[in-house]
């Protein structure tokens, strides 16, 4: 496979990389206490358009529980669109409980200001947010996670992770 990406696109790549690892590391941090959190395994797959999506940043950002630290788990998605979550800190898995989900394809095309883009993107801008809408509930059972989009209806309220 050919990359066609420019270096200012690997640039700008990269520049929005750093700042997405810079926030996560920020968010874990915020909540770092003496106590590691319990971790359960997490995986799941993100499929956009019923399809498996490879090549995926997918982070989960636990909800807040009071007075308790809870880590954000990562993982980017193999070709099967695959993924297993882990954290920072404290190694493989997820905390128990509900999630906000944050989504970026790794290989999204970034021209150079004033060009047009050569393939449309494969995620909504929204979904690289915190506010982007989408939710996980991780189980103690360690339930596998669909992630399911439609990359024709970004908008679409009902666009949640479900539980398999």
């Amino acid at each position: 496979m050919q990359c066609t990406h420019t270096a200012s696109a690997h640039h700008s790549l990269g520049v929005a990389t750093s700042l997405a690892l810079m926030a996560l590391a920020l968010a874990t941090a915020i909540g770092c206490g003496s106590s590691a959190p319990t971790l359960v395994p997490a995986e799941g797959v993100v499929l956009i358009d019923g399809e498996p999506a490879a090549d995926i940043s997918v982070q989960f950002l636990p909800d807040e529980v009071e007075g308790e630290p809870r880590p954000t788990s990562y993982a980017v998605t193999d070709a099967e669109g695959r993924f297993t979550l882990k954290t920072y800190e404290q190694g493989e898995g997820a905390v128990v409980g509900g999630h906000s989900v944050i989504l970026v394809d790794t290989l999204e095309e970034r021209p150079e200001q004033g060009e047009e883009l050569t393939r449309p993107p494969r995620l909504a801008g929204r979904y690289s947010t915190i506010t982007g809408g989408l939710r996980a509930e991780v189980s103690e059972g360690g339930s596998p996670i669909t992630i399911e989009i439609a990359s024709t209806d970004p908008d679409a309220a009902d666009q949640a992770p479900r539980d398999r």
